[in-house]
């Protein structure tokens, strides 16, 4: 049962942090300023070098050009360095004692809830007794249940102050954070106001994307400074409206790309700007990129109006998945479009950190990615209401979308998730039966019978392992070759892949279409081993 503080609000929860990381962090950010420093002082002394010439006038300009750029990167280095420390240190102040209190409460409550059962027995079996009942029985009864009252409401007491004590820490945790965030939107913010910086704070320190939505709704004069100070927040804020989270976003990418140097990280972001840059209309849009969060560069790009759209599909790649495939999913993202009909958007959703082979096996990167794509999902609920949402996800996707969709008993609102060579849903308590409860969403799901991967991954995993062919409630598609509504051959997928010839989301296949008339109908296009079917190697015999 979860337990909430009867003065605040709080819910009690253990708070998730670790001060030695954060500790670490700092420390290693106080390193990385003094090198900085270091690097500045040889840099001004290269400016003093004495003697005339191209030569000399070259290191000139290069050492002054160096310390520019260094003393904003020793700045920034030196602010994340003291709120990292700062924060760490009041987590041990607040939320570690809140953090100790939790079991104390649990048992604090479930005694006075216990004590409260038991006087309203007493209460009850003393009102019952008739005036004929002996006097010394009424009295003993009536003695019971005062006693029992007495205990009831000395627990309560007792449960109060714990109460009030854990709010005390629970609020100077709260305050902790703001500062966090107020100091680092400060950060670069020198060109907003302070009815900006507010703001951003009030943005970052938003419960839910309905909070953001609202803030940011209220405030359309702040909207064009808070872009251009900082893209990197807003672009990537679920709340905001897509328009400007795009805008700011590619703003973003285009300044990126005007000074980052050759390299794997300027080859992921050509790879963006090249997905980005197909014809279409609308154009394809930008609607989350984060080059920096984590090991991956990550982005999302829609690819339809968002805004408009009563039909919103959401792709989510596999293992070793990366925007250098955003192209190809992007094809297939239009392609569904095309084919669901008017009022269908499709996002390309490459946010989380995918799995290579030896981390597969586990489920680090889904719960990684999970937690942001349940963010969001909700974000994507708020701005567009009314909209039917579909999730199709392949591979390692499908184990991070159940693991998100199914967390909670509502689906985050998903209507149909659609799992194509699933490595198996998560075996964690709950997922199945959220998935599977009858409410939205429906859950379908396809396994290619010359599908080899997706099998091992189940068979090789003790924590992903759940076939969601296999559940009760799901609707099972085929992808092994078939005909459409006109006749006309659908050629089966023919291994693993998500798109290209062969593969579950190529256009013209049979996976595909029956993922297109799941979304536009409800049910697949096909017949399972239908007119057209052939075996695969995974087939009953084998």
């Amino acid at each position: 049962m979860t337990l909430v503080s009867p003065h605040r609000g709080f819910l009690l929860e253990r708070l998730e942090g670790s001060t030695g990381t954060m500790s670490w962090w700092s420390g290693r950010l106080i390193r990385m300023r003094d090198q900085l420093e270091d690097l500045s002082d040889a840099a001004e002394s290269a400016q003093e070098l004495p003697g005339v010439g191209q030569a000399v006038t070259a290191v000139r300009k290069d050492a002054g050009e160096l310390i520019t750029a260094v003393v904003s990167d020793s700045e920034e280095a030196g602010l994340l360095a003291r709120v990292l420390q700062d924060y760490s240190d009041a987590f041990d102040r607040h939320a570690r004692r809140a953090n100790d209190m939790v079991e104390e409460i649990e048992t604090a409550h479930a005694r006075w809830s216990q004590l409260y059962d038991d006087a309203v027995g007493a209460a009850r079996t003393a009102a019952a007794i008739t005036a004929a009942a002996p006097q010394l029985l009424v009295d003993a009864l009536s003695g019971a249940a005062d006693e029992a009252a007495a205990d009831r409401d000395l627990a309560w007491r007792e449960l109060s102050e714990l109460w009030a004590e854990y709010e005390t820490y629970r609020a100077g945790w709260d305050t902790a954070y703001d500062d966090a965030l107020a100091a680092l939107a400060g950060a670069g913010s020198a060109s907003l106001s302070p009815q900006e910086r507010r703001l951003l704070v009030d943005l970052l320190g938003a419960d839910c994307p309905a909070e953001v939505l609202r803030l940011w709704q209220e405030h359309p004069e702040a909207h064009a400074d808070l872009i251009a100070a900082h893209p990197d927040i807003i672009g990537n804020l679920d709340g905001i409206p897509y328009d400007a989270r795009a805008e700011a976003n590619r703003a973003r990418l285009d300044d990126l790309l005007k000074t980052e140097p050759p390299g794997e990280r300027r080859d992921d972001l050509e790879a963006i700007l090249r997905a980005l840059l197909v014809e279409g209309t609308p154009r394809p849009a930008l609607i989350s990129f984060d080059p920096d969060g984590s090991e991956q560069v990550t982005a999302a790009i829609a690819h339809g109006d968002l805004a408009t759209a009563s039909d919103i599909s959401t792709l989510l790649p596999g293992m070793n998945g990366d925007v250098h495939d955003l192209q190809g999913w992007g094809e297939a993202a239009r392609a569904l479009n095309r084919d669901v009909g008017p009022g269908s958007a499709t996002v390309v959703w490459f946010g989380y950190d995918t799995p290579g082979l030896t981390e597969e096996p586990a489920m680090g990167r889904a719960k990684d990615g999970a937690a942001a794509l349940a963010s969001y999902l909700d974000g994507l609920r708020v701005l567009a209401p009314d909209a039917d949402v579909n999730v199709v996800a392949h591979s390692y996707g499908s184990t991070t979308a159940a693991l998100a969709i199914g967390s909670r008993a509502d689906g985050f609102g998903v209507n149909t998730f659609i799992a194509v060579g699933s490595a198996g849903f998560p075996n964690a308590d709950g997922i199945a039966e959220n998935l599977t409860n009858g409410q939205p969403p429906r859950v379908y799901a396809t396994l290619s019978e010359d599908d080899a991967v997706a099998r091992i991954g189940r068979g090789t995993s003790f924590v992903h392992s759940v076939v969601p062919e296999h559940l009760d409630g799901v609707t099972v598609f085929d992808s092994d070759g078939g005909v459409d509504r006109d006749g006309d051959s659908l050629p089966a997928a023919s291994g693993h892949d998500a798109f290209g010839p062969g593969a579950y989301l190529q256009p013209g296949s049979e996976s595909f279409y029956n993922v297109t008339e799941i979304i536009r109908t409800g049910e697949p296009g096909t017949q399972r081993q239908g007119e057209g079917s052939t075996k695969g190697f995974w087939d009953a015999s084998h």
